[in-house]
């Protein structure tokens, strides 16, 4: 652990501190994109010192700006932000009174929950590549990941880094055959981010691989998954209390505007030829047609890997969850978003962390800290990234 830690803390610290720097870059010249002002809590609340300073309110931009609502007035028309994270802030924001909506409690104990989180899913991340892999696959891992392009959503007050350590704590269990307690992060999944529900048939394909001699014994033991859907299931009958409507969190996904369909499955090839028809029509100069590209390259990219996840015979139950989270999203005819939801899919990190071409590791890290350097700078200015 001492070794880990050594390794660990000035690794958060400086992918931290380095977060900052795009901010200040924007900031300094980046004009905020016309007509956007709602992308951020200014546009609910009025300016106040800390937080009014330009390198700390934008980590509440865009969905940040909802689950702060959610925390401090209960839900409105925001059921498609899951529960969890900020039910989290608001009890934690209660010891420290919780002042007015979009205050500065709230906003620091949001901020602070979503980067504690991401620090514990770095160290679980590390616990659970070693119990099949070499220290330095787990290091190199944890690399990866922090310097993914969309990283900066671990530090943002978004349910990710919530979701992530959740999801590892689950996964991390399992292994333990801890089948309660996986069970019990798994059922604070499945209210916390909607494909939180795939985590579901997950366990019972590991509690059949590892329970020897499956018979009527073993299958007792199995009473603490038949608990995890109860999240979802009483995150369901809110939804009904509140807007009629058993699956408001998913029909409503539909009212954004960004193209997704939410009462059907598109296939990706589909969604492929219409991201062709983007990126040959719309023009090179406007700023949509570069989130398309985005879009289609972490698509294309995250797909590779899958395969590769696969081929280097990465855990099953790590790949299924992992085709799962990333099918879900991209069965709706937009891959909108794409490159945000795939920063919880913990195998690809692995996969990478497995190629041992020393051109592959220098290609990605600096391709990849320069595209986090430029997604952060537009996103703290008011630009949709994902």
């Amino acid at each position: 652990m001492k070794t880990l830690l050594k390794f660990l803390v000035p690794t958060f610290l400086l992918w931290r501190l380095f977060l900052f720097l795009p901010i200040f870059i924007g900031y300094n010249f980046l004009p905020f994109r016309d007509g956007f002002q709602f992308a951020t809590i200014w546009y609910r609340t009025a300016l106040y010192s800390p937080v009014s300073h330009f390198l700390i309110y934008p980590w509440a931009n865009f969905d940040g700006v909802h689950y702060l609502s959610i925390a401090g007035n209960g839900y409105i028309d925001e059921g498609r932000f899951f529960p969890f994270f900020p039910i989290l802030i608001n009890i934690v924001s209660e010891i420290f009174g919780t002042g007015a909506s979009f205050g500065l409690i709230q906003f620091f104990v949001g901020f602070s929950i979503a980067n504690t989180a991401f620090f514990l899913s770095l160290i679980v991340f590390y616990k659970l590549v070693r119990m099949d892999y070499k220290k330095n696959i787990a290091f190199w891992a944890i690399i990866y990941i922090t310097l993914f392009p969309t990283s900066f959503f671990f530090a943002s007050i978004y349910s990710e880094s919530l979701f992530l350590l959740l999801l590892l704590l689950t996964f991390y269990f399992l292994r333990l055959k801890k089948w309660l307690w996986a069970s019990i992060f798994a059922l604070f999944l499945t209210i916390t981010r909607f494909i939180g529900i795939a985590v579901i048939p997950i366990l019972f394909y590991e509690f059949f691989l590892q329970e020897k001699p499956f018979n009527g014994k073993a299958i007792l033991k199995a009473w603490p998954f038949f608990l995890t859907p109860l999240g979802i299931i009483g995150y369901s009958i809110f939804n009904y209390q509140m807007w009629g409507d058993y699956f408001y969190f998913i029909h409503s996904q539909g009212n954004l505007l960004n193209n997704r369909t939410v009462d059907s499955i598109v296939f990706p090839l589909q969604t492929l030829f219409r991201y062709f028809k983007i990126l040959t029509s719309v023009p090179l100069v406007q700023y949509e047609w570069w989130i398309a590209l985005l879009e289609l390259g972490i698509f294309v990219f995250s797909a590779i890997i899958l395969y590769l996840g696969w081929r280097k015979k990465i855990k099953t139950s790590y790949l299924l969850f992992s085709i799962f989270g990333f099918l879900i999203p991209s069965l709706t005819g937009t891959f909108s978003g794409l490159p945000r939801y795939v920063i919880i899919l913990f195998p690809l990190f692995i996969t990478l962390a497995l190629i041992e071409k020393k051109i592959f590791k220098v290609m990605y890290i600096s391709i990849s800290t320069i595209v986090l350097f430029i997604l952060l700078m537009f996103f703290s200015r008011g630009y949709f990234v994902a």
